[in-house]
């Protein structure tokens, strides 16, 4: 059997180096996956506040807040209060990274999907998925550079 740099080839050694390697890279890029979707969720919604006067109170002034800036469609959702953004969830099971949402924010998951509401029409406006696809050469090269360091 030929040896190369300590490692043993086709043996425990080789495959103990190889899941390491593999969880080097998937924490990486993993990482990195999840930090660029919640970026790509916090583009904020800026509030404008509108006076308005109450004619039957005595013309006492108040205020409305309106959102005249919200994301169209296929566009993240812009960020209001921020829950949706700190949904954005993600960690490695076994030799699997997952970015996810949690339970309690289903619907940045019925966005995601493009899932109808009870009441209304589809809001079909993704996250997750465009951040993987529009940084998968970078998430590629976070994954191999992780596992290149990894040494015997």
């Amino acid at each position: 059997m030929a040896k190369l740099a300590g490692v043993k080839w086709h043996g425990e050694e080789f495959r103990k180096f190889t899941i390491e390697q593999c969880t080097a890279g998937l924490d990486a890029s993993g990482n990195e996956f999840h930090r660029i979707a919640r970026k790509k969720a916090s583009v904020q919604n800026t509030p404008v506040v509108v006076p308005i006067k109450h004619p039957r109170a005595g013309g006492n002034a108040t205020s409305r807040t309106t959102y005249p800036n919200s994301s169209k469609p296929g566009e993240s959702p812009r960020m209001r209060t921020g829950f949706g953004h700190a949904s954005i969830v993600g960690g490695r099971l076994g030799l699997a990274f997952r970015v996810g949402y949690t339970r309690l924010a289903r619907y940045m998951a019925f966005h995601e999907l493009g899932i109808r509401y009870k009441r209304g029409g589809t809001q079909y406006r993704p996250t997750v998925i465009p951040a993987l696809r529009d940084n998968l050469t970078r998430i590629g090269m976070m994954f191999k550079r992780a596992a290149t360091k990894v040494k015997r």
